[in-house]
């Protein structure tokens, strides 16, 4: 809530004699962002809600001036990136804003004073700093929206995403290896990257790694799991970066307990900041712990009938695990030969893609047969793979930077 202000500039102290604020009638929740990628993080976060949803392209200003001529709404999302004295500002925006009228403010500063100013002295109801995700709005915002209490913090430890192929062939070990890559170079955070193909698992192989031993063992043994089955099984790529995967006969038969997934969960979240898990599909029950515990879950499709198909079966498992929707979906080949169009994936899935990745030619092939990170062969990889490092990592990540050509040509 964000009273009015005073000459103080304290916006948190409303006098016990003031009048009691109009009722407000209109449930809309109204959002003046400066950026796109901030508009598109809002729209899908907010999605779903019973209310009415404006995201607008603008700031505060535009937030100040439409108090002054509109209704108030429920709720209004700010942005205040680029502004010289946001406090000035924030004032201005208390004048017209009735009390009762809930105010997140979002921006680019990431000081954790900055963050208590304005909660806890300016009154408004939080405050998160871009790049904005739509993890971030559906925990963060949402239950201000909605009124609901917000989610308990789950145990501390790494955050972990699932990535799933909505049948074989669509390149969901190859997004599952080169995200794990980005997400270390881009966070030079420790990264995990977790292959549960036990038997025809290729992860290992496109990093040019040769899979340690006990991973199987591990997960069929909830006792196994310990920091010394880390050092035998965990084979470093870069400093950053380990890879655990094995490499089981097609004759075996692996028994994998949920315990033994869950200790495995538990030991490398302690260990690691981010895990990236190649799932194996259909999920296998003793596995499926690690899609109800994934803060997202990846699901890579191509542009087919039966990845539509597929893809809404995997969603509907994600929210009855979880009890919500997780799923970030990633269209592969997009412009593949004789492939639906977007505007039919659109269709079939009921929304665009999240991340849309076209055909990128031998050298992706390449690597995978020569072991070398499809990222160091491919550039263009990196900038497809940019928004969903941004959306799980929750950091900017830079423009790619083009040609010398086209550099010296923006000059």
């Amino acid at each position: 809530m964000l009273p009015d202000s005073n000459s103080s500039s304290s916006l948190t102290v409303v006098a016990a004699e003031a009048a009691e604020p109009p009722p407000i009638e209109n449930r809309r929740i109204i959002a003046f962002v400066a950026d796109e990628a901030s508009i598109t993080a809002l729209r899908a976060g907010l999605l779903g809600l019973p209310n009415e949803v404006d995201v607008r392209r603008g700031a505060l200003r535009q937030a100040v001036r439409f108090l002054e001529k509109e209704a108030p709404p429920q709720a209004m999302v700010v942005d205040i990136e680029g502004v010289s004295d946001p406090h000035v500002a924030l004032d201005d925006l208390a004048r017209v804003c009735p009390p009762n009228v809930k105010v997140i403010v979002i921006g680019d500063n990431t000081d954790i004073g900055f963050y208590r100013q304005l909660v806890h002295d300016l009154g408004v109801s939080e405050y998160i700093h871009k790049p904005l995700t739509r993890d971030n709005v559906h925990r963060l915002v949402v239950p201000h929206l909605t009124g609901s209490t917000a989610p308990h913090p789950g145990v501390r430890g790494g955050h972990l995403v699932a990535v799933c192929g909505a049948r074989g062939g669509v390149g969901a070990t190859t997004v599952a290896v080169n995200t794990a890559l980005a997400l270390a170079g881009h966070t030079s955070g420790h990264v995990a990257l977790l292959d549960l193909h036990l038997q025809g698992g290729n992860a290992a192989v496109m990093l040019g790694a040769r899979p340690g031993s006990g991973l199987r063992i591990a997960l069929e043994d909830p006792g196994r799991a310990d920091s010394l089955f880390l050092e035998r099984t965990a084979v470093t790529v870069t400093p950053r970066l380990r890879v655990i995967a094995a490499e089981e006969g097609f004759d075996a038969v692996p028994l994998i307990v949920e315990a033994g997934v869950a200790s495995m969960l538990e030991l490398l979240r302690h260990q690691f900041n981010f895990i990236v898990a190649d799932m194996p599909m259909p999920v296998p029950p003793g596995m499926q712990g690690v899609i109800a515990l994934a803060r997202h879950v990846i699901v890579v499709l191509a542009p087919d009938v039966t990845s539509l198909r597929d893809t809404k079966s995997i969603r509907q498992l994600v929210s009855r695990l979880s009890g919500s929707d997780r799923v970030i979906t990633v269209l592969n080949h997009s412009d593949m030969s004789g492939g639906l169009t977007l505007a039919l994936i659109e269709k079939g899935l009921g929304a665009a893609p999240d991340v849309v990745i076209p055909e990128l030619g031998k050298r992706m092939y390449q690597a995978a047969n020569l072991g070398i990170p499809a990222l160091q062969r491919v550039p263009a990889l990196r900038k497809h793979l940019a928004s969903l490092v941004r959306e799980i990592a929750g950091v900017r990540t830079p423009a790619p930077r083009g040609s010398l050509l086209s550099r010296i040509l923006r000059r």
